[in-house]
């Protein structure tokens, strides 16, 4: 019972210490890079996927199940914001209410939401709470996917089918979004 008792406050000693930065076997050594998404990975993020092309091919499809050509998502007057039913759904709940912000300042804009894991019956049952400017569909795989679309993107498709504008939303900082669709 000791035995454990002292091997149990060795180990708590010894991730104190850690905590602390005191150890002796640290001193003197680099610090561990930090890893952690920022800012500026983002914009590298975004500026890798400016430019990506969306094919034909891309499988895109309606509440009927009729595929939709990225031809046909093309233009200045379409916004497309692509995330999956399983993203977080705190920043699902902000993007959806700065798109619907969005919407009411730009009558003429057509905001079409590309969803990731959607039964398509449930695209028509959800169309009427986002209104008319709004366009669900569904599209499990996209080139330019990264993070499993989990974390929510907003961009455009230029006349040749490639991504333009392309933001990344980030968890917590929703005024950040806001001001992204506010620079359009």
């Amino acid at each position: 019972m000791l035995v454990i008792a002292g091997a149990l406050l060795f180990c708590l000693g010894f991730q104190v210490s850690e905590l602390r930065g005191d150890s002796s076997e640290t001193a003197g050594t680099e610090p561990v890079a930090d890893y952690g998404a920022t800012a500026d990975d983002e914009a590298l993020t975004s500026a890798e996927l400016e430019g990506c092309a969306l094919p034909d091919s891309t499988v895109i499809l309606n509440y009927k199940g009729e595929r939709i050509s990225p031809a046909a998502l093309s233009g200045d007057s379409t916004l497309i914001a692509r995330f999956s039913t399983s993203a977080c759904r705190p920043c699902v709940n902000a993007l959806t209410a700065s798109l619907q912000s969005h919407a009411r300042r730009h009558p003429g804009q057509r905001i079409v939401i590309l969803l990731k894991k959607v039964q398509l019956r449930d695209l028509y049952v959800m169309a009427p709470d986002f209104g008319s400017q709004f366009e669900l569909l569904a599209c499990d795989s996209l080139p330019i996917d990264f993070d499993s679309a989990d974390t929510p993107v907003i961009f455009r498709l230029d006349t040749a089918g490639r991504v333009a504008d392309h933001f990344t939303c980030r968890y917590g900082d929703y005024e950040r979004t806001d001001h992204y669709l506010k620079s359009l």
